[in-house]
């Protein structure tokens, strides 16, 4: 059976990333339940090669009708002064391995609690859940959850707090550049300050962040898309449904992989920051230099009964610059890109009023019409009933109005 291989696989393989290095022993397994004992060490920084975290347990296993249940006790050997926190108990940690041989692991941690004179932080019980699946003589892990159902943190100015955090990726979890998604989904991130009237009170509602990287025999695709459902500040009207992608397409794949390399190389070896620095922008310059598109469509904004919409779409030419500063002096000739924008009236009248009642002052419909008028003049923009259309384009260094 796929699961009996993979524990034993599991148990009877020394697992060894850059990051993390599992040692198993006294492995003992009946024919309904077992044990083994295993020593684990996370290395942060290899330039740090003593700040590590070092951790020991005991798995009590058990053979039941659809797989492995795995137990383990964690107990806490070396860290730092958050590890100590985290786990200034023994954490149980659950684990299935199914008959298809893949691996379900869930880590539930105590409540974080740090309390310092000028500034206080409390971070809920964390989830964490990984999905993994042997390959050879090494674990490949496929999948990776966080979830934080609430943290705070609080200083003299006023509070912050985030509800219903979950991460979820199937990206850089093992020593390979590769396709995937990332998922990024908060409720809220909640700012109070202490003085109401300050600005920087206010709420994102439902924040979502997706990243997608798509790979084929030669380029590389990035796709990125953010949501917000509503965006509260002080003194400033709400904003709701908030919608913004960008994409990056057609980049060399080759270049790609090899800036991924030298990140993951450093992982793997101490290098300067001055050096890694410089390498790190040589390779993005590669990169660059190759040529790419970039897109990103029908983004889109609601203030009150009005909205405005934005789309963009260009490319990168090929070039041969050798230095950042001799790329950004010819931007203007590598660069083509065409953009369209879309808003009614009803966002600005709503946009200027608010503006305007600072200052006890009322925007009236006439002033409205003037703006708007003056605005279509300056910007070329064709207007159809209470909607502005303006399109622009980029090429050769030049920019037109479309319509």
């Amino acid at each position: 059976m796929y699961a009996d291989k993979s524990l034993n696989s599991y148990y009877q393989q020394n697992q060894k990333t850059n990051l993390v290095s599992i040692q198993y022993k006294n492995f003992n397994m009946g024919a309904m339940q077992g044990s083994a004992d295993w020593v684990a060490q996370l290395s942060f920084d290899p330039c740090k090669p003593k700040d590590v975290l070092m951790l020991t347990g005991t798995d009590e296993i058990k053979r039941s009708w659809n797989g492995y249940h795995i137990e383990s006790k964690i107990n806490l050997q070396q860290g730092n002064e958050v590890f100590q926190k985290i786990l200034k108990q023994p954490l149980t940690a659950q684990t299935k391995i199914d008959w298809l041989g893949v691996v379900h692991s869930s880590l539930t941690t105590l409540v974080f609690e740090k309390n310092d004179a000028d500034i206080q932080t409390r971070i809920d019980s964390m989830i964490f859940k990984m999905d993994a699946k042997s390959t050879g003589d090494q674990l490949e892990i496929l999948n990776a959850k966080l979830q934080i159902p609430n943290m705070t943190v609080s200083d003299k100015f006023g509070h912050v707090q985030i509800r219903e955090v979950e991460f979820e990726t199937t990206q850089g979890l093992n020593s390979s550049f590769d396709e995937g998604k990332t998922r990024l989904n908060i409720a809220s991130i909640k700012r109070t300050d202490r003085n109401v009237q300050q600005f920087g009170s206010g709420e994102f509602k439902d924040f979502t962040l997706l990243m997608n990287t798509g790979i084929d025999k030669h380029t590389v695709n990035f796709d990125t898309q953010l949501n917000i459902k509503e965006v509260v500040m002080h003194k400033i009207p709400t904003f709701q449904k908030l919608q913004m992608n960008f994409n990056l397409k057609a980049l060399n794949k080759q270049k790609v992989q090899a800036f991924f390399d030298l990140l993951e190389k450093n992982s793997e070896v101490c290098i300067a920051k001055e050096q890694l620095s410089q390498e790190l922008a040589d390779h993005l310059l590669s990169i660059v230099n190759e040529g790419f598109t970039f897109e990103s469509q029908n983004n889109q904004i609601k203030l009150g009964e009005g909205y405005a919409k934005t789309s963009l779409s260009g490319k990168v030419m090929p070039g041969h610059q050798s230095s950042f500063a001799s790329l950004v002096k010819m931007a203007p000739s590598l660069v083509e890109y065409q953009a369209n924008i879309e808003y009614d009236k009803q966002i600005m009248k709503t946009l200027m009023s608010n503006y305007l009642q600072q200052d006890g002052k009322i925007l009236s419909d006439q002033e409205l019409e003037q703006m708007l008028n003056g605005m279509q003049q300056a910007m070329q923009a064709k207007r159809d009933g209470d909607v502005l259309k303006v399109g622009i384009e980029y090429k050769y260094g030049e920019k037109k109005f479309l319509n």
